[in-house]
């Protein structure tokens, strides 16, 4: 569903005829909905990815789907114009972070200091081997984690990566490769212990 932030906000500025154009001419909100609910939560790690910052990532992304929705005509490469879109608003906002600096806890480290992080001892086989996963993924080094979460989570083609990350075929092959290698080996001792352990 659509971000209920990004709802007021889109509403909001419907509201406000006299400031923006009314209605947009190539979105009705449904479709628009898809869109967001397909490819928010990759476009966020992808924003992430640059700005390592996860509010500030989810604060671009909707800022840029926003902007999209009142644009005139949609994109004809609708994937590989938010892609560039992001990468190019994170640019700008690790420029703008670079003429006022702020410091902020990053998440992992507020929850290391709460008291109220206490893991869950109820979760289900299923999560755990998905939570592993992530875990495992979140390993890899950061340019190879993105190539290996857009070709295997979120379908990008070898050519598409390349293009967008402005590296070779060849080198995206190589971080999927090396990707898998280092899954396979870092999964072996789970699985093996699961196995026992029945």
């Amino acid at each position: 569903m659509l971000c209920s932030a990004l709802r007021a906000k889109i509403m909001y500025l419907n509201v406000a005829s006299d400031v923006i154009a009314t209605e947009p001419k190539s979105y009705d909100l449904a479709a628009f909905e898809l869109l967001y609910n397909r490819m928010s939560q990759a476009l966020q790690k992808y924003a992430e990815y640059y700005v390592r910052d996860s509010e500030a990532a989810k604060s671009i992304v909707n800022d840029l789907f926003i902007q999209l929705w009142f644009k005139e005509r949609q994109p004809e490469n609708i994937k590989g114009y938010l892609y560039r879109a992001i990468k190019n608003a994170c640019l700008n906002y690790l420029e703008q972070q670079k003429r006022s600096p702020l410091s902020y806890l990053e998440q992992d480290e507020l929850m290391l200091r709460s008291d109220l992080s206490l893991p869950d001892q109820e979760l289900s086989l299923e999560s755990d081997r998905l939570s592993f996963l992530q875990k495992i993924i979140s390993l890899l080094p950061p340019r190879r984690q993105l190539v290996f979460r857009m070709f295997r989570l979120e379908g990008f083609s070898y050519a598409e990566i390349a293009e967008l990350l402005q590296i070779s075929e060849r080198t995206v092959e190589d971080h999927l490769s090396k990707s898998m290698q280092f899954i396979h080996a870092h999964s072996k001792h789970f699985i093996h212990t699961n196995l026992t352990e029945a």
